[in-house]
């Protein structure tokens, strides 16, 4: 068993070294610039006319009625792919088949398909629509009249084996916001007809169905779609480390510091926004189609406390270096964190300080690992040098850089752990113990939070599952605990997560080194000497 333990520890103070660290930002993705031009050769058809405000393309046959418009080139300059829209909606389309040379567009049923590019990032950054006149005659007992009546632009085209996994809500997380706007009855943008229709689409040898509205003049019917989905037994990830099926939850574990923006889960040839949940249709063993939530989420490096890993900071270290500055002396035997690699284990012991000119005053601190840096070095960063007999206290928070890049949103986190509490005489500072995590927004708002606090021993091994609430503080601000001094308050709990803040304390206000004098070394300490938190097994839940 791997495990971590925490002390609260009594020691002299030194010299105050001055340090600082800074937070870096987050990066964005950049604004890429896409041509608004539409290069487009069909096979048999040319351009009739170009609407470049609605972004609408007209074409026509010169050949009389063709059955298909068949692909000889398509490209919007700067656009990564480009794809035909799955739906109606012009703004935020989900994708469907992606468009290459060669690729088949049936004409047999509708006279409308919609075009979608994406940049690099795989945003939605335009959506165009390809309008061709139907037929005067029926080419079939089964297909209807051509109209001259203006509706509704766009088509609507199920999702197939590489697109299933596009809906409304991961297409507008790629997209961010969409450029143009579709022509439609109100703004009498065209003279062309643009009824509702269908249309079937084929790449090579495969091909997609698609929803079949009925046009003007008609009885109201629809042909049934036929989904080509992903079958489950097919689904894996890319880069990822794991993938599991829980009811109609499919989790994605990647490694940390992946980017979970783009996603790519195949069979599928899309990448997917997996920053929050993304609900996608999938085929199960037995033929049945049905919406899954896809969640993706990474865990914390080194959070098994197996290793010490640069992801966590702790204050122990800068305790155990000695520091000496004229005739005093700072120093600590042994720090209050210590991993010993032959054990695979982490503890803590109490920690003592003496200087050559007898005792100053006493001076307690709690013992801290937490996520993001600590810029302190040695024993001066933490006991302040004076000789003023009241001892006074001495706030290593200052070095203390909370805080580490993260994106994902977790609904829980669970901890094993058990704790001894030893008492202090401080009513404004009560001994307790410390777990927290909490997310943060770009802009330092908390997302999300969830706390564990212990004022009274646990004396066996417990494992805990703490639900994080989203908009929600849980009263961490107002506690007086570190890590909290440079958030703007508490967001809605929609915003992106941008950071992750977690924290283990053995003595919940001890991050100021406090005491009293040479004589009574227990009268104002914020921690309880020889309080011990061991940890073990923390893990982040999706």
């Amino acid at each position: 068993m791997r495990k971590l333990v925490f002390a609260g520890v009594v020691a002299l103070f030194s010299l105050l070294v001055v340090g600082c660290s800074e937070e870096s930002d987050t990066p964005l993705f950049p604004e890429e610039k896409i041509s608004e031009e539409m290069e487009l050769k069909l096979s048999g058809w040319t351009v009739d006319s170009l609407d470049k405000r609605n972004k609408v393309i007209y074409v026509k046959s010169a050949k009389g009625w063709l059955d298909s418009l068949v692909i000889d080139s398509l490209a919007l300059p700067g656009s990564s792919a480009l794809y035909l829209a799955a739906d109606d909606d012009m703004v935020d389309p989900a994708l469907g088949e992606k468009l290459l040379p060669g690729t088949v567009i049936s004409t047999a049923d509708t006279n409308q398909v919609s075009i979608v590019a994406l940049d690099s990032y795989n945003r939605i950054v335009g959506v165009w629509l390809v309008v061709w006149k139907l037929p005067e005659t029926p080419k079939s007992s089964n297909s209807s009249n051509g109209s001259s009546g203006a509706s509704n632009p766009g088509s609507s085209v199920s999702e197939n084996s590489s697109s299933s996994g596009e809906n409304s809500e991961s297409s507008s997380d790629l997209s961010g916001a969409s450029s143009g706007s579709s022509p439609n009855s109100s703004t009498g943008s065209s003279s062309e007809a643009v009824p509702e229709s269908s249309t079937s689409v084929e790449a090579g040898s495969s091909s997609s169905s698609v929803e079949a509205e009925s046009s003007e003049n008609s009885s109201s019917s629809s042909a049934t779609p036929v989904p080509q989905t992903v079958k489950l037994e097919d689904l894996d990830v890319v880069n990822g480390r794991s993938m599991s099926l829980s009811g109609s939850k499919i989790y994605v574990e990647m490694p940390y510091g992946a980017d979970l923006s783009k996603v790519q889960l195949i069979p599928l040839d899309t990448t997917n926004d997996l920053r929050r949940p993304v609900e996608m249709e999938f085929e199960d063993d037995e033929g049945n189609v049905a919406t899954y939530t896809v969640v993706a989420g990474v865990q914390l490096p080194g959070s098994d406390f197996s290793v010490r890993n640069d992801f966590w900071a702790t204050t122990s270290d800068a305790m155990a270096a000695s520091a000496k500055v004229n005739l005093i002396t700072s120093y600590s035997s042994k720090a209050n964190l210590v991993f010993k690699s032959e054990s695979e284990t982490l503890y803590a012991e109490l920690s003592t300080i003496s200087v050559s000119k007898g005792i100053l005053a006493w001076k307690m601190a709690g013992g801290f690992y937490y996520a993001g840096y600590f810029s302190g070095t040695d024993c001066s960063y933490i006991y302040k040098a004076t000789n003023d007999s009241d001892g006074d206290p001495a706030d290593f928070s200052q070095y203390m850089s909370h805080g580490q890049p993260f994106a994902a949103r977790p609904s829980a986190f669970e901890i094993r752990y058990k704790y001894v509490h030893e008492n202090n005489s401080n009513e404004t500072y009560p001994q307790r113990a410390l777990i927290y995590v909490v997310l943060v927004s770009a802009d330092n708002k908390i997302v999300a939070s969830g706390v564990i606090t212990e004022s009274s021993s646990v004396n066996d091994w417990t494992s805990q599952t703490v639900n994080l609430d989203y908009g929600s503080d849980n009263g961490l601000l107002s506690a007086g605990y570190t890590g909290f001094s440079d958030l703007a308050g508490v967001g809605s709990g929609d915003e992106d997560v941008a950071s992750i803040r977690v924290m283990f304390a053995s003595s919940a206000f001890a991050y100021v080194a406090d005491g009293g004098n040479a004589f009574v070394k227990d009268e104002r300490f914020r921690g309880g000497e020889n309080s011990q938190l061991f940890l073990d097994d923390f893990k982040l839940i999706y």
